[in-house]
This record gives structure tokens, sequence and C-alpha cells, in this order.
């Protein structure tokens, strides 16, 4: 995996995007305690959403769907449409472990393993409002 002439974003990505995943794992930790506060809630949707944006940027696909479906979840939750539960934060934590293992491909300049379709979907069910028909 090349980017070229790009190398120089990309740098600037990878060192903010690094950033933010490292508070979005702090933060998710901190919303099992407060699973009702709404800037955590405002501040993890905005997380996985610039990550989207920069993996946009150079055309990660796989990170972006992965991102886009996460920040789905917690834009359901800034509604106040769904409640955070086990389930939920076991699917969300999953899903940031595989937003890692990708951005560490990344950085490594190696082909990006996609999520699972599980996980993915596993997620889109969570980006529903609680009690919408599958």
């Amino acid at each position: 995996m090349s980017f070229g002439a790009d190398e120089e974003i990309l740098q600037d990505f990878l060192v903010e995007a690094g950033e933010i995943l490292e508070q979005l794992s702090e933060q998710l930790v901190e919303l099992e305690s407060r699973p009702d506060d709404s800037d955590l809630l405002n501040a993890i949707f905005r997380g996985f959403h610039t990550v989207k944006g920069g993996a946009g940027f150079f055309q990660l696909n796989e990170l972006v769907e992965c991102c886009h479906i996460a920040e789905n979840v917690f834009d359901i939750l800034r509604k106040g449409e769904r409640r955070v539960d086990s389930e939920l934060m076991d699917v969300v934590l999953e899903a940031l472990d595989t937003v890692n293992s990708m951005f560490g491909q990344v950085r490594e300049r190696t082909d990006i393993t996609p999520a699972t379709p599980e996980l993915l979907g596993a997620l889109a069910r969570l980006a529903e409002p609680a009690g919408a028909a599958p």
C-alpha cells in the first residue's frame, strides 16, 4: 500500500487519528459508568466521525465502513433512541479493536483486513432505534 505524494498528509492523519483512537478507548471505559452522559456520547460520535473522514480522504473504505456504522450507533444513542447496555458495549469495543487493527495496518502500509460481516451486522442492528423491526 503506497500513498505517494500524499505521504505527508498521511503522517498528519496517522498522528491525529492515533490520538483520537486513544481517546476513544478511554471514553468507552468512561461510558460504562456514565452511559447517559450526552457530552461523552457526542465526543465518541465525533471521534469516530473524524477518523472516518480522514480514512475517506485516503479511500480506506474498510476503515470508513466500520467507523461509519459505529458513528451511527452513537448517533442513535445521542438521540436517546437506544440505551447503553452490555451487548452494545461488547460490540462497540470489538469495533474499536477492529478499527485499531486496521489503523495499525495503514501505519505499516499493509493491506487492510476488513471488519467481519458479523461485526458489521451487529453494529448495524445497534444503529437502529431500540424496538425497531429487524
